[in-house]
């Protein structure tokens, strides 16, 4: 029986966040799951075969929700393509945990008073309230300067410092 055009309609709304909490814990899970799956392939373990399920899913979602809890030690258990993998888990996590903490924010702002607004408005520069785009952008502006500050702080340190060669350290 091919699906119609009210029936596909009809079951997007069904399968569809209704509210912006659903979604967020809708694209927590579903990244949880990708990383899972991608950390069970032997591509990204050390030694022959795929991580256990159990070890994947954790670390996946250790990664997301930025815990740092590990039940395997990272720098030896997992391949470089793991630990990639994981960083990655790490940096989807930890934007969406911004983004969120973000548009909260925006949303409480509409909660605000005119001249309450019209102050937060001239204080952030912006001109016009709930533009979801530009709060993503500059939070994923801010995240990768800070990240690439630090990361450069921290190659130094390890290269110059500590004595470790620069490709290591980096």
């Amino acid at each position: 029986m091919p699906l119609t055009v009210s029936k596909s309609r009809a079951l997007a709304r069904a399968l569809l966040p209704r509210h912006p909490a659903q979604g967020i814990a809708l694209g927590f899970g579903t990244a949880i799951a990708l990383g899972t799956a991608v950390l069970m392939l032997p591509i990204a373990k050390v030694g022959t075969g795929g991580a256990a399920f159990l070890e994947a899913l954790f670390t996946a979602t250790s990664a997301v929700c930025v815990t740092g809890l590990a039940v395997v030690d990272t720098a030896t258990y997992w391949t470089p393509f793991g630990q990639v993998a994981i960083l990655v888990l790490i940096q989807l996590g930890g934007f969406g945990i911004m983004s969120f903490a973000s548009l909260l924010g925006v949303l409480m702002a509409r909660r605000l008073g005119l001249k309450s607004r019209i102050q937060a408005a001239a204080e952030t520069k912006s001109t016009g309230f709930g533009d979801v785009r530009s709060v993503l952008l500059g939070v994923l502006r801010i995240t990768v300067a800070t990240e690439l500050v630090v990361a450069l702080a921290l190659t130094v340190r390890f290269a110059a410092g500590l004595g470790n060669p620069w490709g290591h350290s980096l």
